[in-house]
C-alpha cells in the first residue's frame, strides 16, 4: 500500500484488490483504525468494530481445537485436512471460533489461520488459569571481608628521590628494584630515566627535569659548556646536571661534543 499527499495536506491510502474483497468494501463504506500498541494500527470495517474487537474469552473446548489446528503448518491447514484431525464436536466448536472471528478460512490459500491476537493470548502466552509463578529469590551471600592491607614502607632510593628530584644509581639491580617500586609512576610518565655510557643510571621526576630543563637551555644557547660551568652557573649539582644532559640527549636536544663537554643541537 502507498501513502499519497492530497493539496490540502490530508493523506489517501490506497488498499490492494485483494483487502477490498476480503472486506467487501463498498464505495462510501465507514472504515477506521484502532490502536493495537504502540507502534501498530488494526484497520476494520465500521460496521464491524464493536464485535471484531471486544474483549473475546474461550471456552477450554476451544482452546483445545486451537492446539490440535497448531499442530498443522498453515498451508496444511486445508478443510479436507482439518476435517480429518478433527470430531464432529469439535468440528462445531472450529464454526464457533470462526462466528466469533478467532479463526479464519483463507479463500486464497483455502487453509485455516488463527488470528494473531487471538495465537499471543491463548496459545503463545500462559494458559487461562494457570497460576504465575513467583520469581526465586536470589539470596546474595555477604561479601567476604578484605583483610587489612599491610603498610608498604618506602625504601630508601625512593624517599632520595622524592627528596632532590633525581637519584643516581650505579648497579643494574638498584635500578631494578626502583623500577618495581616507581612502576605506576614510571607508565604515566610522572618519573623518567636513562643509563647514560657511565653505566650508572639516572632516574629523574618529571616535575624536577621541567623545572630545571630550561635553564640548562638557557646557558648551552650561549655556546658549549662544561659539566663544572654549568654546576656553577645554574647551582645544581654535578650529579642533577649530568642527570638532565643525559636526558636532554637522549630527547636528541643536547649533543655530548667531546668528553663533559655539551652543545645544543
Amino acid at each position: 500500500m502507498k501513502v499519497y499527499k492530497t493539496r490540502n495536506n490530508k493523506y489517501i491510502v490506497y488498499l490492494p484488490d485483494d483487502v477490498i474483497k476480503q472486506f467487501g468494501l463498498k464505495e462510501e463504506d465507514e472504515v477506521q483504525f484502532l490502536k493495537y500498541n504502540d507502534s501498530s494500527f488494526l484497520f476494520a470495517k465500521k460496521t464491524s468494530t464493536a464485535d471484531s474487537f471486544k474483549p473475546l474469552n474461550l471456552t477450554l473446548g476451544e482452546i483445545n481445537v486451537l492446539k490440535k489446528l497448531d499442530t498443522l503448518r498453515y498451508a496444511d491447514r486445508t478443510s479436507a485436512n482439518v476435517a480429518k484431525l478433527l470430531n464432529d464436536q469439535e468440528k462445531k466448536t472450529l464454526q464457533g471460533l470462526v462466528d466469533k472471528r478467532a479463526v479464519y478460512l483463507s479463500k486464497a490459500k483455502g487453509s485455516y489461520g488463527i488470528v494473531a491476537a487471538v495465537y499471543d493470548k491463548f496459545l503463545m502466552r500462559k494458559k487461562p488459569g494457570s497460576v504465575p509463578q513467583q520469581p526465586k529469590k536470589i539470596v546474595e551471600a555477604p561479601p567476604k571481608p578484605v583483610p587489612p592491607q599491610p603498610k608498604i614502607e618506602k625504601n630508601e632510593n625512593v624517599i632520595r628521590l622524592e627528596t632532590d628530584g633525581y637519584i643516581v644509581l650505579p648497579t643494574e639491580s638498584e635500578a631494578s628494584s626502583l623500577s618495581l617500586a616507581l612502576e605506576d609512576s614510571i607508565r604515566s610518565g610522572k618519573v623518567l630515566g636513562i643509563r647514560a655510557f657511565n653505566k650508572k643510571f639516572y632516574i629523574v621526576l618529571r616535575a624536577f627535569f621541567d623545572k630545571n630543563s630550561g635553564k640548562v637551555i638557557k646557558e648551552l644557547k650561549e655556546g658549549p659548556k662544561k659539566v663544572d660551568e654549568l654546576v656553577k652557573s645554574t647551582s645544581l649539582s654535578e650529579d642533577g646536571i649530568r642527570a638532565m644532559l643525559y636526558l636532554l640527549s637522549e630527547q636528541g636536544d643536547v649533543s655530548e661534543r667531546r668528553k663533559d663537554v655539551f652543545t645544543l643541537i
